[in-house]
């Protein structure tokens, strides 16, 4: 079509035609502002427009660029077609609406022989977004994946795209047939439509040129209105939910006043108007694309906790609310809005089973699939912190571990001035810094945790890192029986109180030795400390051991010698990778042994499964489904390597409970007891490794 083409329409059919387009208008303004103080109404406050260029860079990125698309190729082809043809066909579609309501107008910002250079885009568009159409259907019905299920919405959209390509085409090549004169040698596509549509009569190739342009317009306007009651409004909030994505570190929680928030009553979500307006934007913009369940480990195991299904439920709650909601909102309570929504089924129990909220292991994966930014764990720990703190209802098991958190410092409940005993076996002493005179030369705090210091196994990794440290030089201290619990099982659990209890023990502490860099062998210690202490006036320097170690080793500060002859594969730490980035150090400290091969899982670092201790549950029963860290033990079995590697001391608990109750034979090693191992003289090292 060109710009003369509304001609045929007559002035009829503009006046017809504006009634239509403001009445369509009008109907979305009309949804779409309920959408928007849906979204607003209730829940507590959120900032998210700090730092616009790294925002609109995500947008960059992952909106238009659809980075994360293409981890599944198949769906990043068809996706970023279909999304191609909506941004270059943006510019048709206007130009198609100036020239129903102005006949004869155009869109001249084009100079020269752009617009030319357009049409001959717009053409290939056509057809590359009609191929996109064609390979989501094959995705959905031949070659589906089971992250996919089956939706008639789905289906209705791609078909609603198709007849928007289709219309277009036919009316173009209708108008080309028409006046073969202006026919643009630009749009080869559209000319060949008209080729074949030459031998018609004036009066159809008209009619057909009629229908074909309402019709692919009033579609557009019927699919803008459709949007916003189905999945599908992803088309319209992804790319503001990018540009409004969370930029702290992934690991991060979010900190509030507890006992404001108790006087206010806004301890936690316990009704879906609780949630904040992003955590609502994130329900609106769920494609419903599965990416999410696809190494989720409670999904993969049978538990109700599906972070789509969540997701979903969680906005049907919402939309099923809002009529009351918003009249309530609006100071309509007159009409019986409190009473109607009292009565409707409730959030937790109702649309979100309460072994949802608790099977969560915060390991992420979720959120680093979703292409359209959505954050999945702070709405379980906002749901969880709702039942600790105002209802009290939480797992029995998890009472034990607060006892022990508040009353030892350790979830195991032991003896806190136990805390430095793993240190006995080593054949030389552990600075403790509350006993040094001079704290100057202290460059690390080596924060042990409670795994460290208690667990068995986690104190001969106390001991390897202990005995790498010192070989190489490096001066460091421990905190002793001052060092107590993090917090960070506590605060996933729910129990934000005794969390920030302990934080700003902590805290007061390590600032009150001066502390600034902290090395740490627990990743959970590692993300609480270096992400979350600064919330408390705590801002440390954070590393990893495997860090620390990797890097003395390729600056020639500490030597590895000895030969340790096996295949391992690596087992990547949530909290260490998917919450800290950090994948590399752990590898290279193992490619840096003599002997050692690795032998990377299938599923590995940003797409490794979680062992299913992370967000407090080593503290709680699985009852439900297939044991997690057996489901993760199985995969690494099935690599067939003499040990396994891992870099966290829940991983490691979680692992070899599974390899003794599957009689593995794949062992299970810290790679800090192997890098230990094999140093030339090890005093120490093959009791830290044994």
């Amino acid at each position: 079509m060109t710009p003369t083409e509304a001609t045929y329409l007559g002035v009829p059919g503009t006046l017809l035609f504006a009634l239509v387009l403001f009445g369509f208008l009008a109907a979305f303004a009309y949804t779409a502002s309920r959408r928007w103080q849906l979204m607003t109404v209730g829940g507590f406050p959120e900032s998210r427009w700090d730092r616009v260029g790294e925002r609109i860079r995500g947008v960059v990125e992952f909106g238009l660029l659809q980075r994360k698309m293409f981890r599944d190729p198949y769906a990043g082809l068809y996706h970023i077609l279909i999304f191609s043809g909506f941004v270059v066909l943006s510019i048709r579609t206007t130009t198609l609406f100036l020239e129903g309501l102005f006949p004869g107008a155009a869109l001249p910002f084009l100079p020269g022989g752009a617009w030319e250079a357009y049409l001959l885009l717009k053409d290939v568009v056509l057809v590359t977004t009609t191929a996109g159409v064609v390979l989501a259907l094959g995705r959905r019905h031949l070659f589906r994946k089971d992250r996919l299920d089956a939706s008639f919405d789905a289906d209705l959209i791609l078909v609603l795209i198709a007849f928007l390509m289709v219309t277009d085409l036919v009316a173009g090549g209708a108008s080309h047939a028409l006046s073969p004169a202006r026919a643009s040698v630009w749009e080869p596509v559209t000319a060949a439509v008209g080729t074949l549509l030459s031998g018609s009569s004036t009066g159809t190739l008209t009619a057909l040129y009629h229908a074909c342009w309402w019709a692919h317009l009033v579609a557009i306007l019927s699919f803008l209105n459709y949007l916003p009651t189905a999945k599908h409004f992803h088309v319209i909030t992804a790319l503001p939910n990018l540009f409004l994505r969370k930029l702290d570190p992934p690991g991060k929680m979010r900190t509030f006043d507890v006992e404001k928030a108790a006087e206010d009553g806004k301890i936690g979500v316990g009704k879906i108007q609780d949630f904040s307006w992003k955590q609502k934007l994130d329900m609106f913009t769920c494609t419903e694309c599965g990416r999410c369940r696809e190494i989720c480990p409670t999904h993969l195991t049978g538990k109700p906790l599906s972070p789509k299904g969540f997701m979903v439920d969680a906005r049907k709650a919402l939309y099923t609310a809002a009529p009351a909601l918003l009249d309530v909102a609006s100071g309509r309570g007159d009409l019986g809005a409190e009473e109607r929504l009292a009565a409707q089924r409730p959030l937790i129990g109702g649309w979100v089973d309460v072994e949802t909220i608790w099977a969560c292991t915060t390991c992420r994966y979720c959120e680093s699939a979703c292409p359209v930014g959505i954050t999945y764990t702070d709405k379980l720990t906002d749901l969880r912190r709702f039942l600790v703190l105002d209802q009290s209802e939480f797992p029995k098991e998890a009472q034990t571990a607060f006892n022990g958190m508040e009353r030892q410092g350790n979830p195991w409940n032991l003896s806190a001035s136990d805390r430095d005993a793993w240190t006995a076996e080593l054949p030389f002493e552990v600075p403790v810094m509350g006993a040094l005179e001079n704290r100057d030369d202290v460059e690390y705090l080596f924060w042990v945790g409670c795994a460290g210091s208690y667990e068995d196994k986690g104190k001969k990794v106390s001991r390897a890192l202990a005995t790498l440290m010192h070989e190489a030089g490096v001066k460091y201290a421990i905190l002793g029986a001052e060092e107590t619990c993090n917090g960070d099982s506590a605060r996933r659990l729910g129990n934000e109180l005794l969390f920030q209890m302990l934080a700003q023990q902590n805290v007061e502490t390590m600032n009150g030795y001066g502390v600034r860099k902290i090395v740490t062998n627990c990743p959970h210690c590692l993300n609480t400390l270096k992400n979350e202490y600064p919330d408390f006036g705590g801002t440390f320097q954070v590393v990893h051991g495997t860090e620390l170690v990797a890097d003395l080793v390729a600056k020639g500060k500490l030597k590895l010698t000895g030969r340790i002859d096996k295949t391992v594969s690596f087992h990547d730490p949530c909290y260490l990778g998917r919450h800290n980035d950090v994948y590399d150090a752990p590898r290279e400290l193992l490619s840096a042994i003599p002997g050692v091969s690795l032998k990377e899982l299938p599923r590995t670092r940003d797409k490794a499964m979680c062992c299913g201790a992370g967000g407090g549950r080593m503290w709680l029963d699985e009852k439900i489904g297939a044991r997690i860290n057996q489901a993760r033990y199985a995969e690494i079995e099935a690599n067939g390597t003499d040990a396994v590697g891992v870099s966290c001391p829940f991983c490691m608990v979680m692992l070899g409970n599974a390899a003794t109750e599957m009689s593995g034979k794949t062992e299970t090693f810290d790679v800090l007891e192997l890098a230990a191992q094999a140093l030339p003289t090890h005093p120490g090292g093959e009791a830290a490794a044994s």
